[in-house]
C-alpha cells in the first residue's frame, strides 16, 4: 500500500481514492470508499487498454459476468463505468493484506498457515466453476487475506488482457496449453500455493512446499490438464470447507496490521458501510414452489431497526397499545388443576407481540400465561414436542403441533393447528399434504407430522414444516385470513427455514444457507461454511446469523461480507457431542442469546452440561461472562418491553430472571 501519487486522481466515480494498493495486468488499482458503502479496490484501466476497442469490450463481458458471481469467497465487482474515457471498475476489498505482501512480511507461510490458503482458494474457485466460469488470471497479488480468510481479490477480471496480448496475464502462474478453464485455474492454484511455501515464482517452489500438501500439488501441475484433480475434488482432499483452521499468530497480526491502516484511511474519509447493495444482481433461476418456514428466527415479533455498529440508529421500540387483540381475554377454558413443574416439565416458550401473554410448552400440553398476573388462564391438551409455539406477529394468534389419531391411519400424527385465543377458534392445518379423499376418506399419501410452524413478519401466512419420507422436509404456505394453503416448496437438502419478509425464502442445511425468491423461486444468495443447520435472520436487512465451528457469525448475504462474529468456545472442540440448544434475539435486537450443551456421565445417567450466553451486539460483550455462578438457560424469551427475560433451566424448570443482573426469581412452575 502505498500513498496517492501527485498524478493520481482524488476520486473516480464515487469513489474517494485513499492510497495506491498496487498494479495488475490492466491497471492501476487504488484503495477506494464511497459513502455508505464497504471499502473497495477501484481498478483505473490504463491507458494503453482504454483506447482499445478489443479489450473495451472483453473487459465490459467480465465486469458483467462479475455482477452475476455469487460467492463469499470472491471480492464483488460493486459498480463499474465501461463507457467513459477511462474505464474502471471498483470491486469490493475487505481490509486485508495481499499475499505477496504477507509473505515479505512473515517468510513463507507455515504448513498450518498453507494448509488454510489452499483450502480458501480452492473453495474460491469451486464456487467459480461452478457458476460456469473459470478465473483465468490467479496469482499471488490476486489474492487478498483477511483475517478471517482468503480470497480472491477479483472475479477474474484480468483476463480481458488475453484477448489483447494474446497471452496469459501472469505467464509464470499460468498453464502450459493456455488459453482459460478449469484446469488451468487448478495449475495456477497449485502455482500460488508454491509461492505462498517459498515465496519463488510459480512452480519453481514446489520443492519447499510441505510433504503433507506437495503431492497435491505436484498432481495439478501435471502438463495434462485432464490429469489434474478438478476443484471440488482438492476441496475434498483438502479436508472440506471444515478444515481451515485459524491463522496462526504471526500471520494474524500481519493482516490485522495492514487492516487497520486501511481502516484508519476510510474511517478519516468519514466514509461508513452501506446497509443495501449498491447494484441489484441478475439471478440464476432454479425451481422452486413458493414455500418455507419460519422457526424461531421470526418468533419475535418486536421491531427493530438498528443495523451496523457504524451507524447511530436507535433500536425502534416494538409497537404495543393498551388495546391490542391478547388484552380481550382468552376464551379456551382455564386449567382444573395447578401446573407443576416437576410433573410438567417446560420445553419451549415465546411471548405474544404485546408482553401480556407467554406461552410454554410442557408435556401436559401448551400451557397459556397471563404475565401480569402470573397465572396460568389456559392449557391446551394435546399440543407436543418438539413443535414449538410461535405467536402471530398480528392478532393473538398462536400456532404449534398438536397430536391427533386420524382414521385408517395406525400411528399418531402432529398436525399443524392455529388457536384464536380471544375466540377460542382452533383450526388444523394439512400444509402441503394432500388430505383424504374419496367416500371413505382415505388418506391420499400417509400423512406426516409437522416439525415446525410459524409466521411471515406481517402475519398474512402461516408456515408449516413437516417431515417426510426419505427425510425430505417438505415446506407449505397458508393463508393466515382464510386458512387456505397457497403454497409449497419441497427441497431435499433443507433442514431449517425462514421467511424474512413475503418475498423471500432463506433455507438451511447442514453446510449451507440459500436465499430464494417466493415469487419466481429463483436462488438469490448463498452462504457457505454452516456447521449447524439453524440460523436467525436479522429483521429488515440482507443479513443472517449462523454457526461455523466455534463462532456465530453476522454475514450479509447481499454484499457476502462478514458484519461481526461471536465466539462459543469449546463448542467446535466438542465435536459431534455438541448440539445447539438455542439460538435467538431479543425483541429489540441488542442482545444475541445463545446455549449450546454436551451430555456428560455415564450411559444411562447422563446429563446435559450447558454453556449460555447474552451478547450485547454493539458491543460484543457477553454479559455473562466473569459471573460466579453464571446464568444458563435451556431456552430463553424476553419479554416485548425487555422488563423481564424468561429462561427454561437445564432443569426444564421456567423461571424469570432480571435482566440487568441476571438474577434469577422463583420458578412460575
Amino acid at each position: 500500500m502505498q500513498p496517492l501519487h501527485p498524478h493520481d486522481p482524488p476520486s473516480v466515480g464515487p469513489y474517494r481514492l485513499h492510497s495506491r494498493l498496487g498494479e495488475d495486468a490492466y491497471a492501476r488499482i487504488y484503495l477506494a470508499s464511497a459513502p455508505g458503502g464497504p471499502p473497495a479496490a477501484v481498478r483505473v484501466v490504463r491507458s494503453e487498454h482504454a483506447t482499445d476497442a478489443r479489450f473495451r469490450a472483453a473487459f465490459g463481458e467480465l465486469v458483467e459476468a462479475g455482477y452475476r458471481l455469487e460467492s463469499d469467497r470472491v471480492c464483488t465487482v460493486l459498480a463499474a463505468d465501461l463507457r467513459g474515457a477511462v474505464p474502471w471498475a471498483a470491486v469490493e476489498h475487505p481490509y486485508g493484506m495481499g499475499l505477496p505482501d504477507l509473505v515479505a512480511e512473515v517468510g513463507p507461510l507455515s504448513t498450518d498457515a498453507l494448509h488454510a490458503l489452499a483450502l480458501h482458494l480452492a473453495l474460491a474457485l469451486d464456487d467459480v466453476h461452478a457458476a460456469g466460469r473459470a478465473h483465468g488470471s490467479l496469482w499471488p497479488a490476486g489474492v487478498l487475506v483477511t483475517t478471517e480468510r482468503a480470497l480472491l481479490a477479483d472475479p477474474g477480471l484480468e483476463w480481458a488482457v488475453a484477448g489483447v496480448d494474446l497471452r496469459a496475464p501472469h505467464p509464470s502462474f499460468a498453464a502450459p496449453e493456455g488459453g482459460t478453464g478449469p484446469g488451468t485455474d487448478v495449475f495456477s492454484w497449485a502455482a500460488t500455493v508454491s509461492y505462498a511455501a517459498s515465496g519463488l515464482e510459480g512452480p519453481a517452489g514446489l520443492p519447499r512446499v510441505p510433504l503433507q500438501l506437495r503431492g497435491l500439488v505436484e498432481a495439478c501441475l501435471r502438463n495434462s490438464p485432464v490429469l489434474r484433480p478438478g476443484t471440488a475434488d482438492l476441496v475434498r482432499m483438502l479436508g472440506g470447507p471444515r478444515a481451515a483452521d485459524p491463522w496462526p499468530r504471526e500471520v494474524l497480526a500481519a493482516v490485522r496490521a495492514r487492516a487497520g491502516e486501511q481502516r484508519a484511511l476510510v474511517e478519516a474519509a468519514g466514509d461508513a458501510p452501506a446497509a443495501t447493495d449498491p447494484r441489484p444482481r441478475p439471478r440464476r433461476a432454479v425451481a422452486l414452489a413458493a414455500g418455507a418456514v419460519a422457526l424461531a428466527a421470526v418468533a419475535s415479533a418486536g421491531v427493530w431497526a438498528w443495523r451496523d455498529a457504524g451507524r447511530e440508529e436507535e433500536p425502534a421500540a416494538p409497537v404495543m397499545s393498551e388495546g391490542s387483540p391478547c388484552s380481550e381475554g382468552v376464551a379456551y377454558p382455564a386449567p382444573e388443576d395447578r401446573l407443576s413443574g416437576e410433573r410438567a416439565p417446560a420445553w419451549a416458550l415465546s411471548f405474544d407481540p404485546s408482553g401480556e401473554l407467554l406461552a410454554v410448552l410442557t408435556t401436559e400440553g401448551l400451557s397459556i400465561w397471563d404475565w401480569d398476573t402470573r397465572e396460568e388462564v389456559a392449557r391446551l391438551a394435546g399440543v407436543s414436542g418438539p413443535t414449538a409455539p410461535v405467536f402471530s406477529p398480528t392478532g393473538c394468534l398462536v400456532a404449534a403441533g398438536v397430536e391427533r389419531e386420524l382414521d385408517g391411519v395406525d400411528t399418531p400424527v402432529t398436525m399443524a393447528t392455529s388457536f384464536d385465543l380471544p375466540s377460542g377458534t382452533t383450526v388444523e392445518h394439512l400444509g402441503p399434504q394432500r388430505g383424504p379423499s374419496g367416500p371413505d376418506g382415505v388418506w391420499v399419501d400417509e400423512p406426516e407430522s409437522v416439525r415446525e410452524v410459524g409466521f411471515s413478519p406481517d402475519g398474512s401466512l402461516m408456515t408449516v414444516f413437516v417431515d417426510a419420507r426419505m427425510q425430505e422436509p417438505h415446506v407449505g404456505l397458508v393463508d393466515t385470513a382464510t386458512g387456505e394453503p397457497v403454497g409449497q416448496a419441497v427441497e431435499d437438502s433443507v433442514i431449517t427455514a425462514s421467511m424474512p419478509d413475503s418475498e423471500r425464502i432463506i433455507t438451511a442445511d447442514a453446510s449451507q444457507l440459500t436465499v430464494w425468491d417466493v415469487r419466481s423461486g429463483e436462488e438469490l444468495h448463498t452462504v457457505r461454511d454452516l456447521t449447524e443447520p439453524d440460523f436467525l435472520v436479522v429483521p429488515g436487512t440482507d443479513e443472517v446469523v449462523f454457526v461455523s465451528g466455534d463462532r456465530l457469525v453476522w454475514w450479509d448475504y447481499a454484499r457476502r461480507r462478514e458484519v461481526r462474529s461471536f465466539t462459543m468456545g469449546g463448542f467446535a472442540d466438542a465435536g459431534t457431542r455438541a448440539e445447539l440448544g438455542h439460538l435467538g434475539f431479543s425483541p429489540d435486537g441488542e442482545r444475541l442469546y445463545a446455549d449450546w450443551y454436551v451430555f456428560t456421565g455415564a450411559e444411562g445417567d447422563q446429563t446435559a452440561e450447558h454453556t449460555s450466553y447474552v451478547w450485547d451486539v454493539r458491543s460484543g460483550e457477553d454479559l455473562l461472562a466473569g459471573a460466579e455462578d453464571p446464568l444458563r438457560f435451556r431456552r430463553a424469551a424476553e419479554h416485548p418491553d425487555g422488563e423481564a427475560l424468561v429462561v427454561i433451566t437445564p432443569e426444564d424448570r421456567v423461571v424469570p430472571v432480571d435482566p440487568d443482573t441476571f438474577e434469577p426469581g422463583e420458578p412460575l412452575f
